[in-house]
């Protein structure tokens, strides 16, 4: 979703009364060689016209003007790969001649880049302690089985087991449980995620013109893969340390 708000604050580039075809499209090519912008949108004065009675509901009021009494001007949408690029960009296009005038929303920009950088250490963080939550429940889980079986595991010893023989279905174990661990929230996360969307959606309407979310089957079809294999490393890893610690073979 922040990417999808990143990409929604992007440059309104408003150009001189008197600029021709000929030097839209050199304006255009002078703007695509800007470091750090994605895309550039050309929006002539009927579009904007169009636009802006349909967004503001206000045929009536703009029903005198038309294509021969057009006061907007021609104008660049411009979208950037990385908003906490936008001043730098800003400065650049400045000096393009035939540009009147740039709008841009900075302060927008700075607390969604300050948000953006909050929420990926928090991510990571979050990552981090669940993680290390989980290798030490998939450690006891795998000392306790251990535990449990400890009379089986002599007698496999004493007929001459290998010792891989003895630690695999641990292994195995803790594998599951990562699995588990990894999936269980991750579809319990999917029917919520709808019905909040479905709830912002209702009570914020506006928001459609800003950002439009994912549906759930595009966003936990990629997770769900990824968790599961993070899933798994985290269960041999587990089941590993429990192994040399509990488990003399």
């Amino acid at each position: 979703m922040l990417d999808q708000l990143e990409s929604s604050i992007g440059i309104a580039v408003f150009l001189d009364d008197n600029v021709d075809s000929d030097k839209v499209l050199q304006i255009n090519d002078e703007i695509l060689a800007v470091d750090h912008v994605a895309s550039v949108s050309y929006i002539s004065p009927e579009d904007a016209l169009s636009d802006l009675k349909q967004s503001w509901d206000a045929e009536d009021i703009l029903a005198g003007f038309d294509e021969t009494n057009n006061p907007l001007s021609s104008s660049f949408e411009v979208s950037l790969d990385n908003i906490e690029y936008q001043g730098d960009v800003v400065k650049k296009i400045e000096q393009i001649d035939g540009v009147r005038n740039i709008r841009h929303a900075e302060s927008e920009t700075q607390m969604l880049v300050k948000v953006s950088k909050f929420l990926s250490i928090f991510g990571i963080l979050l990552i981090l302690v669940l993680a290390a939550i989980s290798v030490i429940i998939i450690t006891n889980t795998i000392k306790l089985s251990v535990f449990t079986r400890r009379t089986e595991i002599s007698i496999m010893k004493y007929v001459g087991a290998t010792d891989w023989f003895i630690r695999w279905p641990f292994v195995i174990e803790g594998i599951i449980i990562g699995l588990v661990g990894a999936s269980v929230p991750i579809v319990a996360a999917w029917p919520l995620y709808n019905k909040l969307v479905d709830l912002i959606y209702l009570h914020v309407p506006m928001i459609k013109t800003i950002v439009s979310f994912k549906f759930g089957i595009d966003i936990f079809s990629v997770l769900l893969p990824g968790a599961l294999l993070f899933g798994a490393l985290l269960g041999i890893l587990g089941s590993t340390i429990s192994l040399r610690k509990h488990l003399d073979v």
